[in-house]
C-alpha cells in the first residue's frame, strides 16, 4: 500500500513559513519601558496621543490627536492638536522593519530647536540603519564640507512616545518642502523636482531618458507651471545627450550650477548612497532667473555607507553614482571629472576628520540606541537591508565600528581614484 507523502510535506513547509512570518512580525519585545527609564536619557520627549488611542497604521490617512513636546529637562516646549500618519516606503512594506517613521502635522506652524517654522515634521525611525547616524552624518557633510547643494535638512534626536507607549529613538526632522526657511524658489517658474518611481506627486512623467520624475507642489501653481517644468527638463536632456553636449556655450555646462552638481555627487559617491543612482529621492531645482539646474537638496542616506548587501554597495571600493542616468553622461566629460577630483582633494582632510564626528555622535546616542534595541531587537538580527556581517555585530558599538571602518576605507579608495584624475 503506497502512502501519499505530499500533503505531509506541504503541511511541514506551510508550518515552517508561518513560523518564520510570526518571527518577523514579532520582532519586538513585550518589555514595557517605564517613563523614568527613558526620561533618564535626557533627550527631548515627544508624546503623541491619538483620539481614542487608535493605532497609526496608514501612510495615507491621518489620525487626529494631540502632541506634547518636552525638553530634555521635562519642560514643555509646545503642545496642541495634531494629525499623524505613517511615512516612508520600503520600511512599511518590508516585514522585518516594523519600527515605522511618521509624518506629524501640527495645528499651527512652529519653530522647534531653532529650525525654520513649519506645520509638518518627519519623525524618522532610522529603522534600516542600526547606528541611526547615516542620515545625520551625510547631512553634516553636506552642511559643513561639500556645502554647495543648497538647503540641508536638520534633525534633533528625540524619544517618541505614542499613546503612552515608548517607541524608541527617533529623529525630529525637517521635511523637504517648498517653503520659507527650507527650499525657497521665489521666481515664478522655478521648480523643485525629484526622481520618484511611485509617480505620486503633483505632476508626474517619464523623461526621454526613462527617468520617473515628479514636480513638487507649488502653492498657487496651475497646470501650465507644471507643463513648463516638464518641458524644461526634457529640453535639458536633449542637450545633455546631444553630440555637442560638451560645448561650453551650447552644451550642458551652460545649464547647470556646476558647484552643486559636483558637491551633490561627492556627498553621494563618498557614502555610496544606494538610491542616489537616480533611483529615488534624488532632488534637483531649476532656477528661472539663472536658467540653470541645481542638484540638491541631498536626501535619504539610511541605505548608504556599506548598509546594503547587493550590487557591491557594501564594498568601500568602486565608483557608484557615475554609472547611471544624467551622471553617466556627465561623467564622459573629462572637464567635469577634473572638477570632482579637485574638489575632493581640496576637502579630503575635512572628510577624514568627519569620521571623528561619527564617534562623537555615537557616544551621545549609545544609551538611547541600547534602550531602543530592548524594544526592537535589532543588533545581531536579520533586518533589511541586511548589511553583510550583521549576525556578528551584536552591539551598538559593533555597528558603529563597522560604519567608521567602512568610511575610512572608502576615503582611502576614493583618494587614490581621484588622484589618478589629476595626473
Amino acid at each position: 500500500m503506497s502512502i501519499n507523502r505530499y500533503p505531509l510535506t506541504f503541511s511541514i513547509i506551510f508550518i515552517f513559513m508561518f513560523a518564520m512570518l510570526i518571527c518577523f512580525f514579532k520582532r519586538s519585545s513585550e518589555e514595557q519601558i517605564l517613563p523614568q527609564t527613558y526620561q533618564a536619557l535626557n533627550f527631548p520627549v515627544l508624546e503623541v496621543r491619538t483620539d481614542g488611542a487608535k493605532i497609526i497604521k496608514s501612510k495615507e490617512n491621518y489620525r487626529n490627536g494631540e502632541y506634547t513636546l518636552k525638553d530634555s529637562d521635562g519642560t514643555i516646549i509646545a503642545e496642541d492638536k495634531c494629525k499623524i500618519r505613517g511615512r516612508g516606503n520600503s520600511t512599511w512594506t518590508t516585514i522585518d522593519t516594523n519600527k515605522h517613521s511618521y509624518l506629524l502635522k501640527i495645528k499651527e506652524p512652529k519653530s522647534f530647536f531653532g529650525f525654520a517654522k513649519s506645520d509638518k515634521w518627519i519623525l524618522m525611525s532610522n529603522v534600516t540603519d542600526k547606528t541611526s547616524i547615516r542620515n545625520v552624518y551625510a547631512y553634516h557633510i553636506a552642511r559643513t564640507i561639500f556645502d554647495k547643494t543648497g538647503w540641508v535638512p536638520q534633525t534633533k534626536f528625540i524619544t517618541l512616545v505614542v499613546n503612552g507607549k515608548y517607541m524608541g529613538l527617533y529623529g525630529f526632522m525637517e521635511k523637504a518642502d517648498l517653503q520659507e526657511g527650507r527650499i525657497e524658489l521665489p521666481e515664478t517658474k522655478s521648480f523643485l523636482a525629484e526622481v520618484n518611481p511611485r509617480l505620486n506627486r503633483a505632476w508626474n512623467f517619464i523623461s526621454s531618458q526613462f527617468l520617473e520624475l515628479s514636480i513638487r507642489k507649488k502653492e498657487g501653481a496651475d497646470a501650465q507651471y507644471y507643463q513648463n517644468a516638464q518641458n524644461v527638463i526634457l529640453n535639458f536632456e536633449n542637450i545633455l545627450f546631444s553630440d555637442y553636449f560638451k560645448d561650453e556655450k551650447k552644451g550642458y555646462r551652460a545649464y547647470i550650477d556646476v558647484d552643486s552638481f559636483v558637491d551633490w555627487y561627492l556627498v553621494n559617491e563618498y557614502t555610496k548612497n544606494h538610491d542616489a543612482r537616480f533611483q529615488a529621492s534624488c532632488f534637483f531645482t531649476w532656477n528661472e532667473k539663472e536658467n540653470k539646474f541645481h542638484m540638491g537638496p541631498v536626501w535619504d542616506f539610511d541605505i548608504s555607507c556599506g548598509n546594503y548587501s547587493k550590487r557591491d554597495a557594501d564594498k568601500p571600493e568602486g565608483l557608484w553614482i557615475q554609472s547611471e542616468a544624467w551622471y553617466a553622461r556627465i561623467w564622459e566629460d573629462e572637464w567635469f571629472r577634473a572638477k570632482v577630483a579637485a574638489r575632493w582633494n581640496e576637502k579630503v582632510m575635512d572628510v577624514s576628520k568627519s569620521v571623528d564626528w561619527i564617534e562623537e555622535k555615537a557616544d551621545f546616542l549609545t544609551d538611547a540606541a541600547n534602550l531602543d534595541d530592548k524594544v526592537w531587537l535589532r543588533f545581531g538580527y536579520r533586518q533589511w537591508p541586511n548589511a553583510p556581517g550583521y549576525k556578528e555585530r551584536k552591539t551598538y558599538r559593533d555597528e558603529v565600528d563597522y560604519l567608521t571602518d567602512w568610511c575610512k576605507r572608502r576615503i582611502d579608495w576614493l583618494s587614490a581614484e581621484f588622484n589618478a584624475y589629476s595626473r
